[in-house]
């Protein structure tokens, strides 16, 4: 008798936080179908832009991300490009300078951070940006050649400091990688639809735009500064206090969309993952850290469900159960999503994603807790 309560004091918790997660999903889904696609609008004006580029051991990706930059439909006197070397340890200094003096970019530069990290190398950009509005993409992505005038359009809107664009993993050339595919664009989803609904959540530093008087505003108020990692949802949430949710938005636009290659193998995606979640406790905000306890807690019960139907059978059925109820929660979104992307034929992997998920997000969730990271040669900061 006491075995039976405690499965029933389990599959109360299951349900509790299953339904929370339909709850937080059904608002997300809401918002991403309120977002409407950004349409071609005349540019009444064509604003200055600065583009951040902080780059670190980029030689093999720099090249291409240079030449898109330098092929944008936009006026080359209303935008530069600002490349940030941070301590590289190949060949990505010498490479920039090159193509920019090759190719007499005078709108280009390179310039090489004192400080070390992503975090320092902006910071110092942006002090030395000319531009009213800073958009920033990671050294290994790839922009298409309307990026600028797109996100100049939507910034036509009112009351705009800073712009959340989609990014996509691309190419996904095996199954593994087509399952990154799947579970990014969920998260895509996710930002847009939480932005939609002025509950903005999630960033994503590979692309995204804001406005520099805005960033120096808010930078006297983050203490964030002391971690190496976290310049997109950091910068957001402080401009979220600041002006209001209302102030940050997200482009619905494929001309907007930056891509970037998915993680090669488990290895690279797990250090990814708990990179990411390390800066989970220091968010301050219950619009971040509510819907992050809620995702981990109906995910750690669909883990702990997997692990006792080992030991008890009969659990297996209530763990596909609950599984399913996830991927029926989650479906609508991911099909809008990948409607968007143009990648419907990746929705067959949804179920056996659906299986997997609970493992990897328990897994790095304890790791970057507990753990710290090395990425591109440095151990990651987990404190403040």
């Amino acid at each position: 008798m006491e075995k039976l309560e405690y499965f029933t004091y389990l599959l109360r918790i299951v349900e509790i936080t299953g339904g929370l997660y339909l709850i937080l999903i059904g608002l997300y889904t809401i918002g991403w179908f309120s977002l409407k696609t950004q349409i071609p609008v005349k540019l009444v004006s064509f604003p200055c832009i600065s583009v951040l580029v902080a780059a670190r051991n980029e030689e093999a990706k720099l090249e291409k991300l240079l030449e898109q930059l330098r092929n944008q439909r936009y006026p080359i006197d209303a935008f530069e490009v600002i490349i940030i070397d941070d301590h590289s340890e190949d060949n990505s200094l010498t490479l920039a300078t090159r193509f920019i003096q090759q190719h007499r970019l005078g709108n280009f530069r390179v310039v090489s951070a004192v400080g070390e990290g992503k975090k320092a190398a902006l910071r110092e950009g942006l002090n030395q940006a000319a531009g009213k509005y800073i958009a920033v993409t990671d050294a290994d992505c790839l922009v298409s050649e309307g990026w600028l005038r797109s996100m100049a359009r939507a910034l036509q809107q009112s009351g705009i400091r800073m712009l959340l664009g989609p990014v996509l993993l691309h190419p996904a050339k095996n199954l593994f990688e087509r399952m990154q595919l799947l579970e990014f664009m969920s998260l895509i989803g996710s930002t847009g639809g939480a932005a939609a609904l002025r509950l903005p959540v999630m960033s994503n530093g590979a692309n995204m735009v804001f406005e520099k008087n805005a960033a120096l505003e808010v930078e006297k108020f983050r203490k964030d500064s002391s971690l190496q990692s976290g310049d997109d949802v950091f910068l957001m949430e402080a401009i979220r206090k600041y002006y209001g949710p209302e102030a940050i938005r997200f482009v619905k636009d494929k001309s907007a969309i930056v891509t970037t290659a998915p993680c090669p193998g488990i290895k690279c995606f797990m250090k990814q993952r708990m990179r990411w979640v390390s800066k989970n406790k220091h968010y301050r905000s219950v619009f971040i850290i509510l819907p992050a306890l809620i995702v981990f807690g109906y995910n750690f019960m669909l883990f702990t469900l997997m692990g006792l139907s080992f030991f008890y059978p009969f659990l297996v059925l209530v763990f596909l159960l609950f599984t399913g109820l996830k991927l029926l929660v989650d479906f609508p979104l991911l099909t809008a999503t990948a409607t968007f992307f143009g990648n419907r034929q990746y929705l067959i992997l949804a179920f056996p994603l659906a299986l997997i998920y609970p493992v990897y997000v328990v897994a790095s969730g304890f790791g970057g807790i507990f753990f710290r990271v090395k990425w591109k040669g440095r151990k990651q900061k987990n404190s403040l």
